[in-house]
């Protein structure tokens, strides 16, 4: 029951904040103007992230999970609100930008909240364990995924749909495997995205986005998912492995990390911007935004819901590690040849 309400709380508050906030947008600078990066037509308000991260600590608190499961969450949430408008409003240099992100992760990992002890039987049947390296890499992980969910926002929908689709796929892990309190706090993710996604997804009745959630929700629900990772593979009873959880965020850490790579060995600027994400190749291969979503949002689903399905088969998690990166090789040169194909 409250996993429901936290839901339908979620998005309803959302759903009403959403409206209320787009009015005071241009007052406070929050908007997102047409350029070469964004070619949307006309100013968009970017206030989706600060309504959703307002639902998410008013369905938190509401719910009494604030109190009862970790304070310290509903802390960081509001550190990367507060750093993600500054982002939004000034376009923050890198410095500041990764300065509130690592801070909001410390926050979880030193106190104690989400801390990757192991990866796992990750490359054989002996345990990877991290030692005294656990805390760096945990804040490291924390950061990436919430800038893996950054750089997924391309499109409309997009990011919305990938953090439903983990949010579903935790769910799931989380609620087979009797982790309550967990799964409350997800279905509350959930609901945001959903609430969110009413106003910036393209329906039939809205061509293009009322509005966008910004680097405030980008961030917000990259931190939110890296947490339900941590916790759900460090609990006592783990609901679910380290590597099934890395294939639950497949597609946007996925997507990143080969990027990454790419731009490097062509001797670019890893962090510099350019249009060879895996939806800007999609949509150069001649399917729609609306439909490049769609399928994206089915895969993201369908790969996480095969590593829960496999884990609970008993398919090795070293099988399933090699597999994944085998996966991740073919993409990364499949896509180079894709954008040099297109000419992105």
């Amino acid at each position: 029951m409250e996993e429901i309400l936290g839901f339908l709380l979620a998005l309803g508050i959302t759903a009403a904040a959403i409206p209320l906030l787009a009015r005071a947008a241009r007052g406070w600078g929050l908007l997102a103007q047409p350029g070469p990066r964004m070619t949307h037509e006309g100013a968009v308000p970017t206030v989706g992230g600060l309504a959703m991260g307002a639902a998410f600590l008013a369905a938190y608190a509401f719910t009494g999970l604030a109190a009862s499961l970790s304070p310290l969450l509903a802390a960081a949430v509001a550190i990367t609100l507060a750093g993600g408008v500054l982002d939004d409003r000034h376009a923050l240099r890198s410095l500041p930008k990764f300065g509130f992100q690592i801070a909001a992760a410390a926050l979880l990992v030193l106190g104690g909240d989400a801390l990757l002890t192991h990866l796992g039987y990750l490359m054989s049947l002996d345990l990877f364990t991290l030692g005294r390296w656990a805390v760096p890499l945990t804040v490291f992980a924390l950061v990436g995924v919430m800038n893996a969910m950054n750089m997924a926002d391309g499109l409309d929908g997009l990011a919305g749909t990938l953090a439903l689709a983990a949010c579903i796929n935790f769910g799931a892990a989380a609620s087979l495997a009797g982790h309550a309190p967990e799964f409350a706090v997800i279905s509350i993710t959930a609901g945001t995205a959903v609430g969110f996604l009413y106003f910036n997804a393209r329906l039939p009745w809205r061509r293009r986005a009322a509005v966008f959630m910004g680097d405030t929700g980008s961030l917000l629900l990259g931190l939110l998912l890296a947490w339900f990772a941590v916790r759900l593979a460090m609990a006592e009873r783990p609901a679910l492995a380290p590597i099934t959880a890395v294939w639950i965020l497949a597609l946007p850490v996925g997507d990143t990390v080969t990027l990454l790579v790419r731009r490097a060995l062509r001797g670019r600027n890893p962090f510099r911007a350019d249009r060879h994400h895996l939806h800007h190749i999609l949509v150069a291969l001649g399917l729609s935004s609306g439909q490049t979503t769609a399928l994206l949002f089915a895969l993201a689903l369908a790969l996480g819901l095969a590593a829960i399905a496999a884990e609970r088969l008993g398919v090795p998690q070293y099988a399933m590690f090699y597999l994944y990166m085998t996966g991740l090789v073919a993409y990364g040169f499949a896509a180079d040849i894709a954008c040099r194909k297109l000419e992105l």
